[in-house]
């Protein structure tokens, strides 16, 4: 994991990232979120692959946006977060420029005692504010690796990218959670939308969802694999 976001999905990278193909031309993520698949992989097996980022929450794409920045980087390493900083950030998340929403946002994310609604949670401690500094550090070649970093709704950025040699790593909002997201348009009919967009994509698609019943009726044929988790069966659908 590199920033903690709900639903962040590294922690079952031994699960998915084995399934990922290597010989794609463009690895999108049209639900970027904090991008966790992506970090682990091992870019070297994609030495000729281009890495898309997309997230219509303008927080997580203005992030993003900054987090390659040598000026930013050295900004988030010369602050110490607490709770006066924390609160300070949530009250002025949507009042201020790009730089500071990223750098107030990253605190929200990185500080909270909780990644559900998380504007509604309260200051956790600064540990993991600390440790990203570690990482960014150690991993600068991923962050310089992504071709293109997006604001769009997932359709569009799926049209735009989709070809016989894409790959696109959908993880949407869970069925009946999507609420607990922040600043989208994903709703609980948008699963029913997403899957007659899938069935239309000419690249390898691979999809995660909890399960529930309904998934094997809307991906009828498509291969199913399952790892057994504290909040039931986290599903991978692919086409391929």
């Amino acid at each position: 994991m590199m920033i903690p976001y709900l639903g962040e999905k590294s922690k079952y990278s031994n699960f998915i990232v084995p399934n990922i193909p290597k010989n794609i031309s463009t690895y999108i993520e049209p639900f970027g979120g904090m991008f966790g698949i992506y970090f682990c992989l091992d870019l070297n097996n994609y030495p000729n692959t281009k890495f898309v980022y997309n997230d219509i929450n303008y927080l997580n794409y203005n992030l993003f946006k900054y987090l390659n920045d040598k000026n930013f980087f050295n900004t988030i390493k010369n602050i110490k977060a607490d709770k006066d900083l924390y609160q300070k950030a949530k009250d002025n998340l949507y009042n201020c420029v790009d730089e500071e929403k990223a750098l107030y946002w990253l605190i929200i994310l990185t500080c909270s005692n909780s990644q559900v609604n998380i504007l509604k949670s309260e200051w956790g401690s600064d540990l993991e504010f600390e440790i990203l500094k570690i990482k960014l550090n150690h991993n600068n070649n991923y962050f310089k690796n992504i071709h293109s970093i997006n604001n769009k709704d997932y359709i569009d950025i799926i049209n735009q990218y989709d070809s016989k040699d894409s790959f696109f790593y959908i993880d949407p909002p869970y069925y009946n959670k999507e609420s607990y997201y922040i600043n989208h348009n994903f709703y609980n009919n948008s699963h029913i939308e997403l899957c007659d967009v899938i069935k239309n994509i000419k690249g390898k698609v691979a999809l995660s969802y909890l399960y529930f019943p309904k998934l094997n009726e809307w991906y009828d044929g498509y291969n199913f694999k399952y790892f057994q988790t504290f909040l039931g069966k986290e599903t991978l659908i692919t086409n391929y």
